[in-house]
């Protein structure tokens, strides 16, 4: 019997996820706000070989994923990113909707996530709740507070419940991605091959913590390229 995971966030590495678990004949909830957005990739998971399911929904509208909870994914990665401006900014400069926007999309976004997800992973005695991160949830960094005070805030989330599920058998890690990951953007503004991070690559360390046994499970994976600061703090 294949498996089910929950992709939530579609566009850009959550797609690249998705259609990683299709190629293996998963069952991929496609989760995002958009409805055209999760319509298309479902359509994309079927033709690659999985069963595409559209899954409408807000992570600040806790109703909006009851059914989540109810459909008992075996796997979920939540890949949420807040959109909005991209780049650093002085604290003093920054505008203060943009720490309000930035709680709002990663903490409390994955606090819902767990509530709705949690009890049926829980009661079934199985499951593995991946967090999609950034570097300033491991380091913090110039021009970026807003990010990275919702970002610790995240990791100190996940970290909870990892602690409290671990007795349950159901296996939360947080996935920091420490680097710009591969895109068409990131080569444009003249990153080297050596500095980026593969999407396809996150995509296989998330199947890698949702295989691993019990007695062996990694909590915190941070995923950093060959070009990367290897002395950084985590």
């Amino acid at each position: 019997m294949s498996e089910t995971v929950l992709v939530v966030g579609v566009r850009k590495l959550g797609r690249t996820i998705a259609l990683h678990f299709a190629r293996r004949g998963w069952r991929v909830l496609c989760a995002s706000r958009t409805a055209a957005d999760v319509e298309a990739l479902a359509r994309d998971v079927t033709s690659a070989g999985g069963q595409g399911v559209a899954a409408v929904c807000d992570l600040q509208r806790p109703e909006s994923l009851v059914r989540f909870g109810e459909d008992s994914p075996d796997l979920v990665v939540a890949a949420q990113t807040m959109g909005g401006r991209f780049g650093s900014l002085p604290l003093v400069e920054i505008p203060a909707a943009e720490l309000a926007q930035s709680l709002a999309a990663y903490p409390q976004g994955t606090w819902n996530l767990l509530r709705a997800v949690g009890p049926a992973m829980l009661a079934r005695g199985r499951g593995t709740f991946l967090q999609i991160g950034t570097s300033s949830g491991v380091r913090t960094k110039e021009g970026f507070a807003a990010l990275g005070a919702s970002q610790h805030a995240l990791r100190a989330l996940v970290q909870v419940a990892a602690r409290e599920w671990r007795a349950g058998r159901v296996h939360v890690a947080y996935v920091p991605i420490d680097g710009p990951i591969a895109s068409e953007r990131t080569r444009g503004a003249g990153f080297p091959a050596e500095r980026l991070i593969s999407p396809e690559a996150i995509a296989e360390a998330c199947a890698y913590l949702h295989a691993q046994s019990p007695d062996a499970w990694t909590h915190e994976l941070v995923l950093r390229p060959s070009g990367g600061d290897w002395s950084a703090p985590t």
